[in-house]
Formats: structure tokens, C-alpha cells, sequence
């Protein structure tokens, strides 16, 4: 009989005769040995039912519409072949076990097929949405360039209304596994950030229902516009626009743990950032959408209070106590200042290496060190006034009106009276200070200018008394003047 179908076959110019068992190799390179098959016996089942059929039927019949009708039946047969491989569970045989062909492999013949991943799939006749979820697991912040790096897992979903089946048919299996190269996957990318940020090669989980499900681990560094005003108390708010380009239907994806679109509650706790705020929303454009996540860190400034507002408050203690040394200490409050201005300048320089030099906003911190800095520069200035006030040769007094100033009530509250007080004048007297004093070391019965009773002494004694006291009257208002300027600075920095 099939001498006779091949006689006829050739007599038609019109119609070639399909080879039996057998399928074009062009559709099933893509697919595994036990797929093909598969579909090659699913073939030769149709074929051997039309043999069937047609060895039944009369001689005459056969002859007269074997030639007219093999092409129809060619086509007849290559539809049902086509539509018992295009849908899953088609299959006429009550036991596919018998064939030794595996349900995973029917299932992933029938389901990819005729599928092109290049082709964004369809659901209910639109172009599928795109569900986006991130969940983070570390951030950092650097300061001096203005990124923020992000290490997170992505939670991608999307369904596609032709890649279902019923568990039921293919032995209860719910969902396959598949490479990300197999099927159709949105180009997710940063917008704002360093090359796009970097996406990990990861599995594709598809379920029953035409779901498809990627969650592979990223890393993405955004560019962001750091305010370093508050430095190291500071909030930083950086925007991360994570999106595809050319697909506009993205939304969030609320299926996390905690049901937000961002989750952070599991990260790796960072050893300088804390995040204690975000948003998730989402901004369309013209012919793109993306997914705009906000993070607030807070950065944990424990270990810059011994690092830095230790050293500052007792450099403010130290510029200030300069100002109770006696006047004729001038060298050693000059050497203390000048001490301290190279600490503040060590501690200036540290500040350059941690922070942007371009910073829109100074730190308020460094605001604080360059002003004690400046303080500190005027404070020596005074102290090399009250050196000459208290040691130089004065031929004239100091003028009334400011003896009287520093023996009334302005000298009680500068606490100048205990130097004033009528009493035996001091014997003793050290080198040092009668050379301070008096510039006159050869003189024995000099005493203490600031013990002595003026009346009692000889005139050039008594007006170097009134310089001396002036001098220490000076430190002492200027000691007051000091306190509240760096009161008020500290109060303006701490804000």
C-alpha cells in the first residue's frame, strides 16, 4: 500500500508527501532528545490513525481520492500534529509513562514550542505589567565622591497568559525552573548610577498559572546630593530610579515579607549607616517608567564624639584657662595658644581627608574648629598686649579714670580687690619676677606687685602696680568675652 501511495504521490507535481515520523529540524533543534521524542510519537499516533482509516475503505474509493485528497490529509495531519505539541495535556494517551518520555520534558516542549523570547508575552491582550520589589541587604555612603552603594535582591515578577497548564495532567507539577536566557526578561537598570549598577545571572521560577518569578542579587551605586552641613550627626536621603528602558508598565511589587515594595528590616547592619526611613513609588515617562526608592540613612556618630568633641572641649578649656595665668606669664599663654593652633590644624587636615573640599555646605563641626582656630589667633594677640602691660618700663600712671574703675566696683567683679588690699609689703621675692617687673634686678627690697600696698611704696613701684593690675584686669575681661563667643558658637554648631 504504501508502494501505491508513493506511485501517486510522484504522478502530483502539486502535493509532496510529508515524511512519516518526522519533524522539521528547524522547530526541534531547541529542544532535549526526550522532547523530540515525544512529539515524534505523538506524530506518528496521527499518522498511523489516517493509515488506519484509509486501508478500511473500498478500492475504488482509495484510488479515486488518494490522489485528489493527499494533500488535504498532508495538511490535516500536520494541523493535528501542530495543535497536540502547542498545548500541554493534549495528548490522546491515557499513560504517557509508557512512551518513556518524562512529564517535565512534555511540559517544557509544549510550553516553548513556537516561544520567542525576544517578544515581550501578553496578558488579556496587552503587553504584561511588570512587578518590581527590592530588599536590602548592606548600604555605604561615600562621602567624597556623593554615592551610595546599594547590595539588594531584586523581587521581578510578570505572567504571560499562554505559558499555563494543569498540574494535574503532568504529574502535579506546579512550577519548572528555567535559564534566564530561555525566556523572556525585562532589562532592569539603574537610571542615576554608576554603568547601570550589576545584575546577577539568575534562575526564572514559572508556575502553573503563567507567572514568571526572578529574584537575583544587585549591586547598584546611584549618584547622590550629600549634605554634610550637620557632619557627623547628619541624614542623608538619596534617590535610587531602578527601571527598564522602553517598558512603561512597572509597579510595585508588594509580595515581600513585610508586604512593602522595600524591605530592609533584614540588611546587614552597616557599621557607620542606619536606614530609619523609605519610599517606594512610581514615575512614568514618555516611552519608559522606572521604580524611584528613597532611602534616609542616619549615620551612627558614636565613635566621633571621643574622636572629636572630646578634643574640642578641652581645647576650649585650655584657651580659656590661659587667660587666669598672672600677667607676667606672657611666654607660657603664648606657647599654650600656639599649641593649640596646631592641634586645631592637625584636626583640620583630618577633616580635609574625610570630606568633600566642593561640598555644597560646610560641617558645622568644621565651622567650630576654624573659628576656635581664629579665636585662638586674636587671643594671642591679647596675651602679647598684656605681656608688654605687665612687664615694660612705664614712666607714666595709668590714667584716673581707670585706676578708679579698677578699684571700684569693676575691679570686685573681675576679682582684682584681693590684689589691692592695704597690708606689709612681700620680702620675698623671686629673680624672675623683679626682672619681669621691674626690669631692675639689682634692687632687693622690690616686691610682689600684686601683694604690695601702692601707698606705702615708691612712686615707679606704684605705677608698675597699676600696669600689672590693669593687665590682669584685661585677661579677665577678655576671659568673659571669650566664654560667651565660644558659648554662642558652640550653640550655633550644635543646632
Amino acid at each position: 500500500m504504501w508502494a501505491f501511495i508513493s506511485n501517486a504521490g510522484r504522478e502530483s507535481t502539486e502535493i509532496s508527501r510529508p515524511r512519516p515520523c518526522a519533524k522539521p529540524r528547524a522547530e526541534l533543534s531547541s529542544l532535549s532528545d526526550s522532547a523530540r521524542q515525544a512529539l515524534d510519537i505523538g506524530y506518528c499516533r496521527h499518522l498511523y490513525t489516517y493509515i488506519v482509516i484509509f486501508s478500511t475503505m473500498p478500492s475504488s474509493t482509495k484510488i479515486k481520492s488518494l490522489i485528489s485528497g493527499l494533500g488535504l490529509l498532508q495538511m490535516l495531519v500536520g494541523i493535528l500534529f501542530l495543535f497536540s505539541a502547542s498545548v500541554p495535556g493534549a495528548t490522546s494517551d491515557p499513560d504517557p509513562r509508557n512512551d518513556n518520555v518524562k512529564a517535565p520534558d512534555r511540559l517544557h516542549a509544549g510550553l516553548f514550542l513556537n516561544y520567542d523570547s525576544d517578544v515581550q508575552p501578553q496578558f488579556q491582550g496587552a503587553p504584561t505589567n511588570v512587578s518590581l520589589g527590592m530588599v536590602i541587604n548592606y548600604i555605604d555612603i561615600d562621602e567624597m565622591n556623593g554615592k551610595l552603594t546599594t547590595h539588594c535582591w531584586l523581587n521581578i515578577r510578570w505572567r504571560d497568559e499562554q505559558r499555563v497548564w494543569q498540574p494535574s495532567e503532568y504529574d502535579n507539577i506546579k512550577e519548572i525552573t528555567l535559564k534566564a536566557s530561555e525566556v523572556w526578561t525585562p532589562q532592569i537598570t539603574l537610571f542615576n548610577g554608576d554603568e547601570g549598577g550589576l545584575l546577577a545571572d539568575t534562575q526564572v521560577i514559572l508556575s502553573h498559572d503563567g507567572q514568571f518569578r526572578r529574584m537575583p542579587p544587585a549591586l547598584y551605586t546611584a549618584y547622590c546630593n550629600l549634605n554634610m552641613l550637620n557632619w557627623p550627626h547628619d541624614r542623608q536621603t538619596c534617590n535610587l530610579k531602578i527601571g527598564s528602558w522602553g517598558l512603561k508598565n512597572i509597579m510595585p511589587d508588594n509580595t515581600t515579607t513585610k508586604g512593602k515594595s522595600l524591605d530592609y528590616d533584614d540588611q546587614v547592619q552597616s557599621p557607620e549607616w542606619q536606614i530609619v526611613d523609605s519610599r517606594a513609588k512610581f514615575v512614568s515617562q514618555d516611552y519608559y517608567g522606572y521604580m524611584e526608592y528613597t532611602l534616609t540613612a542616619e549615620r551612627r556618630s558614636s565613635m566621633y564624639t571621643a574622636v572629636i568633641y572630646t578634643p574640642a572641649s578641652c581645647i576650649v578649656i585650655l584657651a580659656l584657662s590661659a587667660f587666669w595665668l598672672p600677667p607676667h606669664m606672657g611666654g607660657e599663654k603664648i606657647m599654650i595658644n600656639g599649641l593649640l593652633i596646631i592641634v586645631i590644624a592637625a584636626f583640620l587636615m583630618y577633616f580635609a581627608q574625610l570630606l568633600p573640599v566642593l561640598s555644597n555646605k560646610t560641617p558645622l563641626v568644621v565651622i567650630f574648629y576654624s573659628t576656635t582656630l581664629l579665636f585662638l589667633s586674636f587671643s594671642t594677640i591679647i596675651e602679647v598686649m598684656v605681656l608688654y602691660l605687665a612687664t615694660a618700663k612705664h614712666k607714666r600712671s595709668v590714667p584716673e579714670v581707670l585706676k578708679k574703675l579698677l578699684h571700684g566696683k569693676l575691679g570686685t567683679w573681675l576679682l582684682l580687690s584681693q590684689f589691692s588690699t592695704t597690708g606689709e609689703p612681700q620680702e620675698e621675692q623671686t629673680k624672675e619676677m623683679g626682672e619681669h617687673l621691674y626690669e631692675n634686678p639689682d634692687e632687693d627690697d622690690a616686691a610682689n606687685p600684686l601683694g604690695i600696698n601702692p601707698s606705702g611704696m615708691p612712686s615707679y613701684k606704684a605705677i608698675q602696680f597699676d600696669w600689672a593690675l590693669l593687665a590682669t584686669a584685661v585677661d579677665r575681661i577678655f576671659f568673659v568675652a571669650f566664654s560667651l563667643a565660644f558659648f554662642i558658637l558652640a550653640i550655633i554648631c550644635a543646632v
